[in-house]
């Protein structure tokens, strides 16, 4: 997010995007993409695997039109979509009007009554579409006329995007009857506008896509996408290199094959910033070590980012430390640095107290006598988070620290991640994907008390930063906006409820003996901020 609209900045009342549509180039083909088995849908149900699930994120962006996108890296400015205009005077009240011509997939016009439909009951139906810029005064959503919706937000909005940032538009004539629980529709013939249309589902084995001709995009794509299943690594990666998939649906191909597959012609590898990031989560719940904060930065000090960098990812990572990205202009450079220092997070536990009295290598907590013994832990999903954590209990051992791993199942991890207050782990890791425009990644900061539970991972409690969470999601100065963001991850590195560690680099190879026009940007070619490789690339 390096680039500035130039309404915010010189002071206009009212703020209006349009998008210029390209039609060059050459059409047609067949996208083939591989996804591993755990990743396939299992339904077509509108519900939360439609935001968190990988395939789920795909999926609907190929078939329904999303409200508006993320132009490409390294800017990701605003990109227009079924939107074609936003207007506001002061980011509380808004006014949307579609593009003209839309249609659905069985023919029926896209309208305002659909785009209201969609705006009013998403939220209500499925939580995990109710943030702050989709959560609407009562009554406050308007239809003016057949293409145009004005509504009220809660909640001034700041930054430079406009409101639900990631929304499909879903007809109401077929789901009208679900507008309290949209999940209960089936959802099988999965109608929509968008540049693909449903042709084929296979629960958890394959989906088949093809090309909706009356789009109103015409920019050139592939005629069909097929989504194909796979059990696991060297499957999908045997496929990609025979040709039968053309690239990999979401997650990174490992480093080790990166080097055979460079060795095709017919295969490109795109190596991009990932989207990924890292930490290690303090569980400030529980009474003990932990909640000193002497002890969380001497741990931070006794991890060594690089050697795990270079052992578990094989040099394709960075060693990082805030949930922003170097790369955008909020981040802020001037982060308290915890260089690996053994002999230092020594001394810092010697001096607060915590030492080893009977000389078995594990210093004593003060306050109880007891050793210092962590439960660390780990979703087994994750092997690269496994080997870290094994790496980690090693080099704990060396300042005195017993680590005991912790390795569930990912659905067992969720429910003990989100649930600090139950005290089922000491330390954890944690993971998500906050894209460039993720104001929603503070949540993870926001006190307990104050609305944070079921994202405050850490159960930290600072009712000043709540106050500092909410300036930064209303302010629309880019000036005062970019010093709040600096004063939050300031705080969130002096007060480590989580430590950041690694953005893993993205390493995505793609088949071009056939086709052409793949869009890469952080994380890759194909994520849940980047639909673009689906709409756009097209045969050779």
């Amino acid at each position: 997010m390096n680039k500035k609209f130039k309404k915010f900045y010189a002071g206009l009342s009212a703020l209006a995007i349009v998008m210029l549509i390209s039609t060059s180039g050459f059409a047609g083909g067949q996208l083939r993409v591989g996804w591993y088995s755990a990743e396939m849908l299992d339904s077509l149900n509108c519900s939360s695997s439609w935001q968190y699930e990988t395939q789920g994120c795909m999926f609907w962006q190929v078939v329904y039109d999303q409200l508006w996108m993320l132009d490409s890296a390294p800017a990701y400015n605003l990109k227009p979509w079924a939107v074609e205009s936003f207007e506001t005077e002061d980011r509380i009240k808004w006014r949307f009007r579609l593009r003209e011509g839309m249609t659905f997939h069985d023919g029926k016009p896209v309208t305002a009554d659909d785009l209201a439909f969609t705006m009013t009951y998403l939220p209500i139906s499925e939580p995990t579409y109710s943030y702050n810029d989709s959560q609407t005064v009562e009554d406050s959503i308007v239809i003016i006329d057949d293409r145009t919706v004005e509504f009220e937000l809660k909640q001034k909005l700041g930054d430079k995007y406009v409101p639900f940032n990631y929304y499909p538009i879903l007809p109401k004539s077929l789901w009208k009857r679900y507008k309290f629980k949209l999940g209960e529709y089936s959802n099988k013939k999965a109608i929509g506008s968008g540049p693909f249309k449903l042709k084929e589902f296979s629960s958890g084995k394959y989906i088949v896509f093809e090309k909706f001709e009356e789009h109103w995009d015409k920019s050139p794509r592939v005629d069909q996408i097929v989504f194909k299943s796979y059990g696991g690594n060297d499957a999908m990666n045997m496929a990609l290199r025979h040709g039968e998939i053309d690239m990999l649906g979401y997650t990174s191909a490992s480093p080790i094959v990166k080097k055979y597959y460079e060795k095709d012609p017919n295969i490109d590898v795109l190596v991009n910033p990932g989207i990924s990031l890292i930490w290690l989560t303090y569980n400030l719940h529980p009474t003990g070590p932990i909640q000193d904060l002497r002890v969380r930065k001497a741990i931070a000090h006794a991890i060594n980012k690089d050697r795990i960098v270079k052992m578990v990812y094989h040099g394709f990572a960075k060693v990082h430390d805030s949930f922003v990205y170097p790369e955008l202009e909020h981040y802020n450079p001037d982060l308290p640095k915890y260089n690996y220092d053994v002999e230092l997070a020594g001394k810092m536990l010697k001096e607060a107290g915590y030492k080893d009295t009977d000389g078995d290598g594990l210093r004593e907590d003060p306050a109880t006598g007891e050793k210092i013994r962590l439960k660390l832990l780990i979703a087994s999903e994750m092997v690269e988070l496994v080997k870290t954590g094994t790496l980690m209990r090693e080099m704990l051992k060396d300042i005195g620290i017993d680590i005991e791993l912790n390795v569930v199942d990912q659905d067992t991890y969720y429910d003990l991640y989100y649930y600090p207050a139950g005290n089922s782990f000491d330390l954890a890791f944690g993971f998500e994907e906050p894209g460039p425009y993720a104001g929603w990644v503070w949540e993870f900061m926001r006190s307990i008390d104050g609305g944070g539970a079921g994202w405050n991972t850490a159960f930290y409690n600072n009712p000043e930063l709540d106050k500092v969470i909410d300036g930064f999601s209303a302010e629309d100065d880019m000036e005062k906006r970019k010093e709040l963001s600096w004063k939050l991850q300031k705080t969130m590195a002096e007060d480590l409820p989580h430590y950041v560690l690694f953005r893993p680099d993205h390493i995505a190879p793609v088949r071009t003996d056939k086709l052409d026009g793949y869009v890469s940007t952080m994380g890759g070619v194909s994520n849940w901020i980047n639909p673009n490789t689906y709409y756009f690339v097209h045969e050779k």
